[in-house]
């Protein structure tokens, strides 16, 4: 029996450490038939910040904040650019999506929900004990509340 075909989440935010990840997983455990989909998980606060920030209506300059929005959308598609090189540098078929969410935690299982994921491949920045606790981490999120496999690789 011919076993289906994976799709990988591979969580992607620029960091060496998330590169390392995605080239750990294309050495270690990828196979001709990954379905490797590179998700970049973007802070709503980020991107919705002015709308937040400058929530009455009176002080709100409409062409600035669309500029700002504008500019935020495009900075995304770079990176977006920037994950699908290294895709094709490693020779991996697939593809580089972002998503919008609360945390970047929530984001990349959202991801994972809606394209019916196999396992998810991330990195870990090796936060301190303390700062761990005080901030939190998106791996420890991703790792305590996805319901697929999840792989952290630690820093090189």
């Amino acid at each position: 029996m011919a076993e289906k075909h994976r799709t990988v989440i591979v969580a992607m935010d620029g960091s060496a450490d998330s590169v390392n990840a995605f080239k750990w997983f294309c050495k270690a455990l990828k196979r001709a038939d990954d379905k490797v989909v590179m998700v970049y998980s973007v802070e709503v606060y980020d991107s919705m910040y002015a709308t937040q920030w400058f929530n009455v209506p009176y002080s709100v300059d409409r062409a600035a904040l669309k500029a700002m929005l504008e500019k935020h959308a495009e900075e995304i598609k770079k990176k977006l650019e920037q994950f699908a090189e290294i895709m094709k540098t490693e020779h991996a078929s697939g593809t580089v999506r972002s998503t919008h969410a609360e945390k970047p935690g929530e984001g990349i299982l959202k991801s994972a929900k809606e394209l019916n994921a196999d396992m998810i491949v991330m990195g870990s920045r090796g936060l301190g004990t303390v700062r761990r606790t005080i901030l939190g981490s998106v791996s420890d999120y991703v790792l305590h509340h996805s319901p697929v496999p999840v792989i952290i690789c630690r820093p090189e």
